[in-house]
């Protein structure tokens, strides 16, 4: 392998020293976060106005800072309608022969982009994907003008539909914004799929490019360099010209290695990838992105992550819930729900909504896997063509902006639908086919909160959709929105994997609503012990994802203690304070089980059990550590005891991941 990176750098450096540097060109990403004029447009008049091209009336208008919502601000809690956006930027005279493309993170939920008074694009339904829209025609040396008109209107043509989803309606320019110029000749996206394969690997790498038309494809070459990230090393494990060719306007390579290090949620390797794109000898272009080496399918009731089997435990996240920036949250908000996650041993989650790049690239770095959804929610969504074609959108935009984060496991196509509608099932299934084009490497799944109500002997009987699909994501909620007790759930688990022909399944909701459901948090506790000793119990049963991490806004709300209402359904409160209940999670999702802890005379013997239940998996690389002394466990399988001994004079001992994260921490008795 060395011999071969050697012959690779000297490669890449007489094809660089080829290459006049004067000559270079780089893409250049320049950011338009921070002030802009906002104005709301209630009556809606902005348009006929031309607001694009007047500007903002100085009567309506204030300065807000992007990224923005209106809906944390005084009196717009409610407002549901349109708003402006404006602001000045400056081009020199140099970059006029660029493509200069506009950059959204998101804006939710239709965004109309006009330059010098001029539409220039328009975003339409699909307001959580991050987009971008060429304005290279509309600009001119010197001072240009971006106008933004946003809606967040409940509307029929977006996804989520009318008033069909549970979390805030928060408009605006909520994620961040950027001008990206690079020269008409450039890349995309940059598309990696890492498959693990013994000791080695193989990576195949799918180049797109802005506008195909202009890319000759005889004169095109593309340089790549492959590095170790987020390891202990950094090793250079590729550097040379990319051996592939072009097909339907993308260029196709593959590499194999006989040594990489797989991405695990206890050790998220991950790699660099750099390529640049050049064209008779010049650089036009390059882009970097970060993949890892992971597999996953379903297999025997189990995730098998790697070629191992393992059953999941998690807790979902609502984001959006800060209360004074709302969808606007800022990286240190995202970072502080992240790490309570983290801490509470989440190895799974789910986002009902697609995530900004920050916290998928978090979970790639710190261990989390995710399910990240099209935002199709609740019994009133019943799909059509119009809605079937938005759901594309959101699915190819999803999967072009996240296929490289080795994270993301599953696309969601759905949650909560009428699943056993025949409209649906037929709109669902295509949008099943098309991820699975789209991407073959990952799971597909639509998550059910009704394959539990109707048997086979119905009149009428039609199967839920969500079996059809790579497993059973079953929202189960018998004590609570169902109406009836915990002592039904052992047996409607039965029933469910009995009728559905030993399809696994996978809880992908439950938990308790405050003031909807009583008991506060000591019920919480209670029924989440009993409910994750079921669900372990099922060895169909593949994971369990609790619902959820924090009290959240959303405008179905309950609970009218701020004025913005929110659900109490959180192991922490709004401001992320933990209550009790979180402890008890934090215990429920460790693999690990304390059996036995002996403490006489500064020694201590402690025997450690890995769990069978949920969840399930191989610990390898955690260490015990009290006051000075540390122990490495270097691997502890499921249903192994191992007893550990060591002397201290603390009163405690941690458990902590090899990414530091801590798994359990007890007190000597």
């Amino acid at each position: 392998m060395l011999k071969k990176i050697v012959l690779q750098t000297l490669l890449l450096a007489a094809v660089a020293l080829s290459y006049p540097s004067s000559e270079l060109t780089a893409r250049e990403i320049i950011s338009l976060d921070g002030e802009w004029q906002f104005a709301t447009d209630p009556d809606s008049v902005g348009e006929s106005q031309k607001w694009e091209s007047t500007g903002l009336p100085e009567a309506v208008r204030s300065t807000v800072t992007v990224p923005h919502t209106w809906n944390v601000q005084k009196g717009l809690e409610k407002y549901a309608g349109t708003a402006w956006y404006q602001r000045d930027f400056d081009l020199p005279e140099g970059d006029l022969g660029k493509t200069v493309r506009i950059r959204f993170d998101a804006v939710y939920h239709d965004a109309f982009v006009y330059v010098n008074g001029k539409k220039a694009g328009e975003h339409i339904g699909s307001g959580y994907n991050r987009f971008h829209i060429d304005i290279s025609p509309f600009l001119v040396a010197g001072k240009n003008t971006v106008t933004v008109r946003v809606s967040n209107a409940f509307t029929k043509n977006n996804i989520p539909f009318e008033k069909s989803f549970d979390w805030a309606n928060d408009g605006g320019i909520y994620r961040s914004v950027a001008l990206v110029k690079t020269d008409p000749q450039a890349i995309k996206h940059i598309h990696v799929l890492g498959t693990p394969k013994g000791e080695g690997g193989t990576a195949d790498i799918r180049v797109s490019f802005i506008d195909t038309a202009k890319i000759d494809t005889a004169k095109t070459r593309l340089i790549a360099t492959i590095t170790e990230e987020n390891q202990k090393t950094s090793e250079r494990i590729f550097e040379s010209e990319l051996a592939g060719g072009f097909e339907d306007g993308r260029f196709l390579a593959s590499l194999d290695f006989e040594d990489i290090n797989p991405w695990h949620f206890d050790s998220p390797n991950l790699y660099e990838l750099t390529v640049q794109l050049m064209v008779d000898g010049i650089q036009k272009d390059e882009l970097t992105t970060t993949f890892g080496f992971r597999s996953i399918k379903i297999e025997n009731n189990r995730y098998v992550l790697n070629g191992e089997p393992i059953r999941l435990m998690g807790v979902e996240w609502m984001p959006g819930s800060n209360l004074e920036r709302g969808m606007a949250e800022t990286h240190a908000d995202l970072e502080k729900n992240l790490k309570l996650m983290k801490n509470a041993n989440c190895i799974y989650t789910r986002f009902h909504w697609q995530q900004d790049e920050y916290i998928l690239d978090w979970c790639d770095r710190n261990g989390i896997l995710v399910q990240e959804e099209i935002p199709l929610w609740g019994g009133a969504t019943m799909m059509d063509e119009n809605l079937y074609q938005i759901a594309r959108l959101h699915l190819q935009e999803m999967t072009d902006n996240h296929f490289n984060h080795p994270s993301v496991i599953t696309w969601g196509l759905g949650n909560e639908l009428v699943s056993n509608d025949p409209t649906n099932i037929d709109y669902l299934m295509k949008l099943y086919h098309q991820a699975k084009e789209l991407d073959p490497s990952r799971l597909a799944t639509f998550v059910t909160n009704k394959i539990n109500r109707s048997k086979p002997s119905d009149e009428g009987y039609i199967p839920d959709v969500s079996a059809s699909m790579d497993l059973i994501m079953f929202n189960e909620y018998y004590s609570t929105w169902f109406y009836q007790s915990l002592d039904v759930v052992s047996d409607e688990l039965d029933r469910l994997h009995h009728q559905y022909d030993g399809a696994p399944i996978t809880i992908a909701e439950w938990g308790l609503c405050e003031p909807v459901h009583k008991g506060g948090d000591p019920r919480r506790c209670e029924e989440m012990v009993t409910q994750l000793e079921i669900y372990g119990s099922k060895d169909f049963v593949a994971g369990a994802i609790y619902f959820c991490l924090n009290d959240y806004r959303t405008h179905m709300g309950e609970d009218f203690t701020y004025d913005y209402p929110q659900r109490v359904h959180g192991v922490c409160d709004i401001h992320l304070n933990p209550k009790p209940s979180y402890e008890v999670l934090k215990a429920g999702s460790s693999p690990i089980e304390i059996k036995a802890v002996d403490y006489q005379d500064g020694e201590a013997t402690i025997t450690l059990y890995g769990k069978t239940g949920i969840p399930s998996y191989t610990v390898r690389g955690y260490t015990l550590t009290s006051g000075e002394e540390t122990i490495h466990i270097e691997q502890l399988k499921p249903g192994e005891a191992q007893t550990l001994r060591l002397k201290t004079d603390a009163n405690e001992f941690v458990i902590q991941r090899p990414t530091g994260f801590e798994v359990v921490r007890q007190i000597f008795k």
